[in-house]
């Protein structure tokens, strides 16, 4: 780790008398070991402390061992290099820049929470019995092939003249891609010589099928790989690819494969916008019948993303126009079907406007639907949807606070039982989102009576996996149990604590000050911008907020910096909001920048539309425990938050956000932080609760904002995890 270091552990390993030999490194090689220390103090002070404790984990011998690779071990191989009198000078520095890599790699990956920071032994063992191999001639295969893609991806790029790296390449592509189907495609190129590609175009192809679309009609060499592929699936995506309306008969894919759709059939059938939407429509309700009687249809996933890229276009010009008459800010779906309304709201979840929802004048897609349904009934429209992503439904309706006039559109031993189908069988799903849309809904619903019927519910649920023993099942419904207690009257504080301490997490109605600054002192912020017109003013009036008085404010060609003159040191980075593409490429520029002065920014803001929120969220790091989304908070970004950055607190909206909420939001948070004082949020939103009461343009669209220590579905989510980490 240091100069002295590599003399001490060169007398433990291999002094065979009284006294340590001394390393003599030639000044040529000096640079590659003062490049290896620097990568060991950067992993030593990751946790804010250089105390030569690397600190992964709350079980102490597991962070010793991973301390003692980076360390001990690290410095050990370094004096093997030197030492190795076999080895000359362009072998040291190859397996001394080796190393190097391996560390930086790690650190790097730790900081996105790309890598298991336990992983760190395994990965010193690996490279040493590699370079051994190397030495020996032998092919380093053996050793690679039993590291993970994330902890072998860069180490085996040291023996690139390596007998065994083609197929330690390929091994670690394969563990990967399969991991990662969705992304895959765009870095198939390098590996179309490699058998295992075929194994992973066709899987690919029975999950996102779009995406081998996409390739298969490309001018690239991964087309021809595509078409070369004797999978059957894949062959009948080459067929559509062949047709000019392409993407839009991917969906209908099951149909094709059957045989019971011909492709010229539903090119008639797709060529009219409006009646695209509605054939899906129908072809989607007869996918999830066959579903439901156990089947896996193929055009599943492509029906639900072509959907949802379609509902989308109807619910922005719906919004866009909410300044004119119903008349006109409805007119795009007046001829549409209660089934067709219903799916344009559940796709819709991201950027639908409460108005656009539901309004006085009953004009909204919500009051739309039921009252062309006849009988105006939910229990029949669930049926003719074949319950379709009615849990996503329900938490919407609640969110939205029409929950209770939909269970009264239904007889009563209907809407009982579709409140117990609603809480019922979410042990049995892939992922969380059922889960989280139930916790999210009942901090939503205001009725007592049903609050009570859904705790009866969720304690029936927990008995029945109990008995089943069905640890999944068991985690999630006893979470949901604990979460859904009774708020006592001394509300949200003690609420909050008592959650906190029943769920074993870390305070959830406040950020202690202390967990802000870098060990500097300082605590750092990245807020994202993005070149759209409304990226532009929302930049604009960003920017409003930091008068000379108190803020130095360095705009650069790609992003600004914000410091703080007065109070404890703040510094914020905001990228600037360049045309697009630029804008993409000024987040970049920051991102590299950060990386390279070893900045780890602990708040973290989103400022844009819902479809630019992946970008913000591939940026963020593992050191993020303030997060505001500024848009949607869906499961699908909650959960991708809290994979990154478990410790997040996270502030979003039930609806699209707006620059007259997150600002006075922004403006509280950076006067508690230059206070140095605790992040409480339960006093925060109670003080911008006041404010927007005087505000009664804006107080609806301050209501749909989520606070951490109220946002149920974080919640659940960091128990999860916490309770299936502590499991596992």
């Amino acid at each position: 780790m240091r100069k002295l270091l590599l003399v001490i552990s060169l007398g433990i390993v291999y002094s065979g008398s009284s006294f340590a030999q001394q390393v003599n490194i030639p000044i040529s090689r000096q640079g590659f070991h003062d490049n290896i220390d620097k990568e060991q103090v950067n992993a030593d002070k990751f946790d804010g402390k250089a105390d030569n404790y690397v600190k992964v984990s709350d079980d102490r011998n597991m962070s010793l061992q991973v301390t003692s690779a980076l360390t001990t071990g690290v410095d050990e191989l370094q004096v093997e290099i030197e030492l190795d009198t076999a080895l000359d000078h362009r072998l040291k520095v190859k397996y001394l820049s080796g190393l190097q890599q391996l560390l930086k790699d790690y650190n790097s990956k730790r900081a996105f929470n790309r890598i298991d920071a336990e992983e760190a032994p395994a990965m010193v063992q690996a490279y040493r019995g590699m370079m051994k191999a190397d030495i020996a001639g032998k092919s380093i295969y053996p050793v690679a092939r039993t590291l993970s893609f994330e902890a072998g991806e860069r180490i085996i790029e040291a023996f690139s003249s390596n007998p065994g790296y083609k197929d330690s390449r390929a091994e670690m592509f394969s563990k990967y891609a399969f991991k990662n189907l969705e992304t895959i495609m765009p870095k198939l190129g390098p590996y179309l010589d490699y058998s295992v590609t075929d194994s992973i175009i066709a899987a690919v192809a029975k999950k996102y099928p779009n995406q081998v679309l996409t390739y298969a009609t490309s001018y690239t060499p991964t087309a021809g790989a595509i078409r070369r592929n004797p999978d059957p699936l894949v062959q009948q995506i080459v067929q559509i690819g062949r047709s000019p309306q392409s993407t839009k008969l991917m969906p209908f894919i099951d149909q094709l494969m059957s045989g019971s759709a011909t492709i010229s059939a539903l090119e008639q059938a797709v060529e009219n916008d409006d009646n695209y939407f509605r054939q899906m429509v129908k072809a989607s309700i007869i996918l999830h019948r066959r579903k439901a009687d156990g089947e896996n249809p193929i055009g599943l996933k492509a029906m639900s993303e072509n959907m949802h890229a379609k509902s989308l276009r109807y619910i922005r010009e719906i919004n866009d126009l909410h300044d004119e008459s119903h008349t006109v800010r409805f007119r795009i779906v007046k001829d549409f079907t209660p089934e067709e309304l219903y799916y344009l709201i559940i796709n819709g979840q991201e950027e639908l406007f409460t108005s656009s929802y539901t309004n006085a004048a009953k004009n909204g897609l919500y009051d739309q639907m039921m009252l062309r349904m006849n009988p105006s009934r939910g229990d029949s429209l669930l049926m003719l949807v074949s319950f379709d992503r009615f849990k996503k439904f329900i938490a919407m309706a609640a969110g939205f606070n029409t929950l209770d006039h939909f269970l009264k559109s239904m007889a009563p031993e209907n809407a009982n039982y579709l409140m117990v189908k609603f809480v019922r069988s979410l042990e049995k799903t892939e992922d969380l989102e059922d889960a989280v849309d139930v916790a999210n809904s009942f901090g939503s619903i205001r009725d007592p009576k049903l609050l009570d019927f859904l705790r009866t519910e969720v304690r029936k649920n927990l008995v029945f996996v109990t008995g089943k023993k069905d640890k999944r099942g068991m985690t999630i419904y006893e979470l949901l149990n604990s979460i859904f207690m009774e708020q006592g009257a001394d509300g949200d504080s003690a609420w909050a604590s008592g959650m906190s301490a029943k769920l074993q997490l870390p305070p959830i109605n406040y950020v202690a000050y202390n967990t802000l600054p870098n060990d500097s002192g300082r605590v750092y912020q990245q807020v994202f911008f993005y070149g759209d017109d409304d990226g532009k003013s929302s930049y604009a009036s960003f920017m409003g907020n930091f008068p000379a008085s108190d803020w130095k404010v360095n705009k650069g060609q790609y992003w600004t910096t914000i410091t703080s003159q007065k109070g404890k040191p703040t510094t914020i980075f905001a990228n600037n909001p360049l045309e697009e593409p630029e804008d993409k490429t000024a987040i970049d520029k920051l991102a590299q920048y950060l990386d390279e002065q070893d900045i780890h920014p602990t708040i973290f803001i989103h400022r844009g539309h819902s479809y630019h929120v992946n970008t913000t969220l591939d940026n963020l790091q593992s050191t993020a425990r303030i997060v505001i989304l500024g848009s949607c908070g869906g499961y699908h970004n909650l959960a991708t938050v809290l994979e990154k950055a478990p410790e997040a607190h996270i502030i979003s909206s039930k609806q699209v956000g707006t620059r007259w909420v997150n600002e006075p939001i922004i403006r509280s948070l950076e006067d508690v932080v230059r206070a140095g004082k605790d992040v409480d949020w339960v006093e925060m939103w109670a003080g911008l609760s006041r404010k927007f009461d005087a505000d009664r343009a804006n107080k609806p669209l301050f209501d749909d904002y989520v606070p951490p220590h109220k946002n149920l579905g974080a919640i659940f989510i960091k128990a999860y995890r916490q309770v299936m980490k502590e499991t596992n």
